[in-house]
């Protein structure tokens, strides 16, 4: 018994006294786990706004891929335009759609979440053709209009 204390009073100031440091520990405890919290925080959201600009990447490039090849198929620019646009307003109105409809439904609680979603998706794709429509129609009628505003100050010009 003798040798042992003073085993520990030689080495005393060597030994880490864990019982009085406690509350030195928790909270540099606490502070490490905030640090290691904040850090996969920062890398969750880093990730997942990478995943979401591969997804918006892949998306366009799978729009003006298939506007392309419809428009060399159909040997027509005006279809490939055509087709564009209908891509372009179904794919952005079925978005903006699915999350309408699942704000109203998470506030007012008419139907189950997934009904809610697909009923999104049927409108977002039918106002999106409309809307695709409407937008190739007036394109194809401001285009024409500056066409012929183009000739007429181009023969004016000329002469």
């Amino acid at each position: 018994m003798i040798n042992h204390i003073n085993f520990i009073s030689l080495f005393s100031p060597y030994i880490i006294d864990s019982f009085k440091n406690d509350d030195d520990f928790i909270v540099v405890l606490l502070i490490m786990g905030a640090i290691f919290f904040a850090i996969v925080v920062i890398i969750g959201v880093v990730l997942c706004l990478l995943f979401i600009l591969l997804l918006i990447g892949l998306i366009t490039a799978g729009i003006l891929s298939t506007s392309v090849l419809i428009g060399i198929q159909q040997k027509s620019i005006s279809k490939g335009f055509k087709t564009f646009f209908l891509g372009v307003s179904m794919v952005g109105c079925t978005i903006v759609a699915i999350i309408f409809f699942w704000f109203v439904n998470s506030v007012k609680e008419w139907w189950d979440t997934n009904i809610s979603i697909v009923i999104g998706v049927f409108c977002g794709i039918l106002v999106g053709y409309i809307l695709g429509l409407l937008m190739f129609v007036a394109l194809k009628k401001i285009i024409s209009f500056l066409q012929k505003r183009y000739q007429s100050i181009r023969s004016i010009s000329k002469t």
